[in-house]
C-alpha cells in the first residue's frame, strides 16, 4: 500500500473570506401544448394517444414569468387560460390557433409514456421523441427515447414559498449555463446526447411548460440510478466500482470545468447508460464565486475554463443544508463557509465507499455518529472495515477512502490527487454488461 495520508488537499482554496455565489440567469423556457393525437410506431401502425404529446409552440418566456402563470405573447404581458387537453395556443399576432394544424412550425414533439419514479415537484416519464411523417403528417416514433419530468407550477410555487432548498428554476438554469458554456468552448452548437458524452452530465432536450406544468426533459438513460442497481448487486467489485468511478469523476470535472458545484452527489443522482454514468438532479446547484468577480461572469467568454481560475477560487457563505445526510460533507452539515468543489468530492468519496462495502458509512457526518467520529475525524477506517464490518477490500482502496473521508476539507485528497492514486491504475470492468 502507498500512504499518502500526510499529503494536503492540493486544490482547496485558499482565499478564505467567503463569497455568495452568483446568481444564474432567469432560464428561459418554450410553452408548449399537451395534446391528443394519432402515432405511428416503429412498426408502422398507428394508436390514438390521449392526452400525451407535448408539442412545442412559437413563444418563450423567462421561468419567473411562466412561474407566475402568465407569458409573454407579441412582446406583451398576457393572462391566458389552460386546459391541459387543449391543442389551442395564440398565434405571434394574439388570435387563436390550433397548433395541431402547424406541421411546418412543429418538427419534433414528445410522447408521454410510462410513470418511472417520484419527483420532488411531480412525476418522472420514460417517452419518446416524435417527428413528423413527410408523407401523411402522423406523428412517428424515433428511436430517440427521452425521459421527462412534469413538475405542477402549484407545487412548485409552494416549494419557492417555503424555501425548498431543490430548486428547479437553478436546475434549469445550471443546465443551460453548462450547455452554453460547453458550445462556447467548442465554438459550435452540438446536440445534447454529444454533450453529455463529452461531459458526463445530464444535458436538456427541451424545458417545456405549459400553465399547469413545467416539462425537463433530458435524453433517456437506460441503466438507472448506481444506486438501484447497487441494490441489487449489494455491492461492487473493486474493478467495476473503478470503471463507474472514474466516470463519475469525469463529469465531476466536467462541473469544474462550467464553474459550478452540485450539493447533491449521490448514487441516486448518478445514471449509467452503456458505458457512461452522468449526474443529474442539479436543483441544488450554485455558481462558484471568484475574486473579482462577485457580479458574475456577464463580460466572461464563454469558452473560458475556470479550472484556470483555481487560485481566484473562494470559499462560499455559509447557507442552509443541501444533499442527502449519508452524503453531505461535515461542513455543509454543519452550515459553514465550504469550498464548493471539495465538498462534491467528499459525496463522491462516500459514493465509492458505498459501491465498495455495500454499506453506509454513517448515519450523519457529526461528532456524536459514532462511525463518523472514528472514521472521519480519528482515521480508522482500516480498524472499521476489518474488525466492525469484516469487509475483505484491499489496503490500495481503503487507503483512497481514509484519504477523501477526512473531516478537515483540507486534509482530503482533491480530484487530480484522487485520480493519481495508484488504487486507480488498477482494472476496470463494466458492471452493466454481466
Amino acid at each position: 500500500m502507498v500512504n499518502m495520508s500526510m499529503n494536503r488537499n492540493d486544490d482547496y482554496t485558499r482565499n478564505l473570506s467567503p463569497l455568495d455565489p452568483p446568481a444564474f440567469p432567469d432560464p428561459i423556457l418554450d410553452s408548449c401544448v399537451r395534446i391528443s393525437s394519432n402515432v405511428r410506431d416503429r412498426n408502422g401502425a398507428i394508436k390514438f394517444h390521449r392526452n400525451a404529446i407535448l408539442i412545442k409552440t412559437r413563444d418563450s418566456a423567462p421561468f419567473s414569468l411562466a412561474r407566475a402563470g402568465r407569458f409573454i405573447v407579441d412582446n406583451k404581458l398576457a393572462d391566458m387560460e389552460y386546459s391541459s387537453n387543449s391543442s389551442i395556443s395564440y398565434s405571434s399576432e394574439g388570435e387563436i390557433e390550433d397548433v395541431s394544424e402547424r406541421p411546418q412550425q412543429n418538427e419534433c414533439a414528445y410522447l408521454i409514456c410510462d410513470e418511472r419514479s417520484d419527483a420532488i415537484y411531480g412525476k418522472v416519464y420514460h417517452g419518446i421523441v416524435l417527428r413528423r411523417s413527410s408523407l401523411d403528417n402522423v406523428w412517428q416514433m424515433t428511436a430517440d427515447e427521452c425521459a421527462i419530468k412534469a413538475m405542477t407550477w402549484e407545487r412548485i410555487r409552494k416549494g419557492f414559498n417555503n424555501k425548498q432548498t431543490e430548486n428547479p428554476q437553478d436546475e434549469i438554469a445550471a443546465m443551460q449555463h453548462l450547455m452554453r458554456h460547453l458550445n462556447g468552448a467548442k465554438d459550435r452548437q452540438i446536440s445534447a446526447h454529444d454533450a453529455m458524452r463529452e461531459t458526463g452530465v445530464i444535458m436538456p432536450l427541451d424545458f417545456l411548460f405549459d400553465f399547469q406544468q413545467l416539462y425537463m426533459i433530458t435524453p433517456f438513460c437506460s441503466g438507472g440510478e448506481i444506486f438501484g442497481v447497487l441494490k441489487r448487486r449489494r455491492c461492487f467489485s473493486e474493478s467495476e466500482s473503478r470503471y463507474l468511478f472514474r466516470s463519475i469523476l469525469d463529469g465531476l470535472d466536467s462541473l469544474r470545468r462550467g464553474g459550478v458545484c452540485h450539493r447533491d452527489i449521490s448514487l441516486e443522482n448518478i445514471l449509467i447508460d452503456h458505458e457512461q454514468t452522468f449526474v443529474i438532479d442539479m436543483g441544488m446547484c450554485l455558481r462558484i464565486p471568484f475574486l473579482n468577480n462577485e457580479g458574475g461572469d456577464i463580460d466572461m467568454p464563454r469558452n473560458v475554463d475556470y479550472r484556470d481560475r483555481s487560485t481566484q477560487r473562494c470559499l462560499i457563505g455559509r447557507r442552509n443544508r443541501a444533499g442527502k445526510l449519508l452524503y453531505m460533507a461535515p461542513e455543509v452539515y454543519s452550515q459553514r463557509s465550504f469550498d464548493g468543489h471539495i465538498v462534491d468530492m467528499w459525496a463522491a468519496g462516500v459514493c465509492l465507499f458505498m459501491m465498495l462495502t455495500g454499506q453506509n458509512a454513517w448515519e450523519r457526518p457529526a461528532s456524536h455518529d459514532k462511525l463518523f467520529k472514528h472514521i472521519s475525524s480519528q482515521g480508522k477506517l482500516a480498524d472499521i472495515l476489518i474488525k466492525h464490518w469484516h469487509i475483505p477490500i484491499s489496503e490500495d482502496a481503503t487507503d483512497l477512502l481514509q484519504q477523501m473521508l477526512f473531516k478537515n476539507p483540507e486534509d482530503r485528497l482533491s480530484l487530480q490527487q484522487v485520480r493519481d492514486h495508484p488504487w486507480m491504475d488498477g482494472p476496470m470492468s463494466n458492471p452493466m454488461s454481466i
